[in-house]
């Protein structure tokens, strides 16, 4: 008589894993499948280093992830249409903000505090503030400049910088993740605080940063702010998780109410290890940050999957993910190359230029709101932090240009911010096509509470027509306002619909790269 197969929830954890990486294998085998299409020039991607997968950005942060390489056999073929169905009938939860940004929203270049207020940015995540032109900001090394200095005495510290970043987003309307350590420097040479060995001044440095923030400390203020990232991840694991222990208890034991955690992992497999050794070593973690600088929407999704899996896996149930720095990172712009790779080259400017570009097309605005509609009410994911918005500063603030003038992704924060604003979440999908690549349609929809709906959706690469099936609306007659983000219009008003009837339809021509919100009223 045939065994009984043991149930799903019966599995060991070794068991649950290897179920999901054989699943996962599976969805990127279905993903790159051999179905009829145009074949990949071989010798073309022979030539090509390693994909722009989870590079560390310009800053020359180093990265653990092995590099990965395009299937040389076909792709399957992008449906010619997709279709969207919209149940405003079945609440999924609320909308999470994934509209965050890193650094901002005032630079040595431009104050765009007021594009900020018209995003609704929930919460701005400081790190690399102001290190491209040697600032004097957040990182411990720039507000504790001597480490012979006595840790105790507030005249030991410049908060002057720090502080005023810190208000103007505090002022904007955002939350605040404050980064406790060093950000990566150019071309990776280390310094400050990254070297000191002494990790009892930096717990007692690190705890009067988070007292003058939250308790008045030095001329202080009482900010409130929540969450303290420990550091960045460094060379040595073993190192750093003790120095992330260390620091992180001194946090907890100023204020156990606050959330500590890290690391900007850029693979699934450091943080797994990560969080292997603090349950190991019984360090608190209440989240960590994942870095993800990417071209492919589906292989973000599928790294965060497989993060939420190892996570539950290890006892982390509670555990919350932030996207702690992302961005497009088109392989074509690096010419192949990985990012950093490209920039350490001696084309660094024209790497820059022709990555900067793509990011503040139409291109760039989309796959920004096609990752945010992804993530949007994803389970263990509870926010993202945009890279970056720091006019003139940063090397790549594809928001603005470098004077703060919006650019095109700008548009697809603030209609996300639309969105989130809206907070409940309804059933949204987007159908496949058996036997076809995935759409390159993204999409997601809300109820407000005064009864509106609000449904934003993304082509990245998508078909030309998209179906849009409009169920659960508790009136017969509603009028459908339609923006539209294409390579002319930035989400501007291009018709007002009546929508009528039991089943309730709009059929959208959207360009490749685009991005469309809708209002129903």
């Amino acid at each position: 008589m045939p065994r009984k197969p043991k149930a799903k929830n019966a599995l060991s954890a070794g068991e649950r894993v290897a179920l999901y990486e054989a699943a996962m294998a599976e969805k990127k085998k279905e993903r790159e499948g051999l179905a009829a299409s145009a074949p990949i020039d071989r010798a073309k991607d022979a030539s090509r280093e390693a994909d722009v997968r989870k590079t560390a950005p310009f800053d020359g942060c180093e990265t653990s992830a092995e590099p990965k390489k395009k299937d040389s056999g076909v792709v399957k073929v992008k449906p010619k249409s997709a279709t969207v169905r919209v149940d405003f009938s079945i609440p999924t939860g609320s909308i999470k903000p994934m509209h965050g940004m890193c650094n901002g929203p005032v630079s040595y270049g431009a104050d765009i505090s007021g594009l900020f207020k018209e995003i609704g940015v929930p919460q701005v995540r400081f790190d690399g503030t102001d290190t491209a032109i040697g600032g004097v900001a957040v990182d411990i090394s720039r507000i504790f400049k001597n480490f012979d200095a006595d840790p105790a005495d507030p005249e030991s510290y410049d908060f002057a910088a720090t502080d005023r970043y810190v208000e103007a987003a505090l002022l904007s309307g955002a939350k605040v993740i404050y980064r406790l350590g060093e950000s990566c420097d150019l071309f990776g040479n280390k310094r400050g605080s990254t070297e000191i060995l002494d990790i009892d001044l930096l717990s007692r440095v690190c705890v009067n940063v988070v007292r003058h923030y939250n308790g008045g400390w030095a001329g202080g203020a009482h900010y409130g702010i929540e969450y303290f990232e420990i550091w960045n991840m460094g060379d040595d694991t073993a190192s750093d998780v003790e120095r992330y222990g260390r620091l992180a208890n001194a946090v907890k034991m100023y204020d156990e109410s606050l959330k500590v955690g890290g690391m900007s992992f850029d693979s699934v497999g450091a943080a797994r290890d990560f969080l292997k050794t603090c349950k190991k070593r019984r360090c608190p973690v209440d989240f960590i940050t994942f870095d993800c600088f990417a071209d492919d929407i589906e292989e973000v999704t599928d790294d965060l999957d497989g993060l939420v899996a190892s996570a539950k896996n290890l006892g982390f149930d509670s555990l919350e993910i932030i996207l702690g720095r992302w961005m497009l990172v088109d392989g074509e712009a690096t010419g192949g190359l990985s990012l950093k790779r490209a920039l350490g080259s001696a084309r660094f400017n024209e790497a820059r230029r022709d990555v900067l570009k793509v990011q503040r097309s139409v291109k760039g605005a989309s796959y920004c709101a096609a990752l945010m509609l992804a993530l949007c009410n994803k389970i263990g994911v509870s926010s993202a932090c945009f890279y970056d918005a720091q006019p003139a500063v940063s090397p790549f603030c594809s928001l603005t240009d470098d004077l703060g003038t919006p650019q095109k992704p700008f548009y697809a924060f603030r209609a996300f911010g639309e969105l989130y604003r809206a907070k409940n979440a309804v059933l949204c999908s987007v159908d496949r096509q058996e036997g076809m690549a995935h759409s390159g349609v993204y999409a997601a929809a809300a109820l407000s509470d005064s009864g509106e709906g609000v449904f934003a959706l993304a082509s990245f690469g998508g078909p030309g027509v998209i179906d849009v099936r409009l169920d659960g609306l508790l009136e017969n007659h509603y009028s459908a306002d339609v923006y539209m983000l294409d390579g002319v219009k930035n989400m501007e008003l291009v018709d007002s619909v009546p929508i009528t009837g039991m089943k309730k339809r709009l059929v959208l021509n959207v360009s490749e790269y685009g991005a469309v919100l809708i209002k129903l009223h």
